[in-house]
């Protein structure tokens, strides 16, 4: 089970943070805008989908090699293939999640896939949906 240390700020219990992959400065104080909580989750699914497997160095686990698949036939199959794979990856990765459902919907006239990963924090009842687009 994942480890987390539980921070507050003002009202909102704030159990994930990490700077914003944006890097845009804060514009009061210069420093780099941080995330919380979901949004941390949404940030870490986005890398693992867009990382392709052995492409980073001593780390060659990370990644959901859904990138290969996206010059196969756009078919139920591939569709069904790429929910295996995030599924895997994310069950492997992501241990702050619970993946609840993933849907993946090929769409031939624009040339891209769907993406859409429902999932709950651990330790909280809400459910986020992360979505993004892969383009061929």
């Amino acid at each position: 089970m994942a480890e987390y240390t539980e921070l507050n700020y003002g009202s909102e219990q704030v159990i994930y943070q990490d700077i914003d992959l944006s890097f845009k400065p804060n514009a009061a104080t210069g420093d780099l805008i941080k995330t919380k909580n979901a949004n941390v989750i949404k940030q870490s699914i986005r890398n693992i989908l867009q990382t392709r497997q052995n492409e980073r160095l001593g780390h060659p686990e990370i990644g959901a090699g859904i990138l290969e698949l996206l010059f196969e036939p756009m078919n139920n199959l591939t569709e069904t293939r790429m929910v295996t794979k995030i599924a895997d990856a994310l069950r492997i990765l992501e241990p702050r999640a619970t993946v609840r459902d993933i849907i993946v919907e090929g769409d031939e006239d624009r040339n891209l896939y769907k993406i859409q990963v429902v999932f709950t924090m651990l330790s909280q009842q809400n459910t986020e949906t992360f979505e993004t687009y892969l383009y061929r």
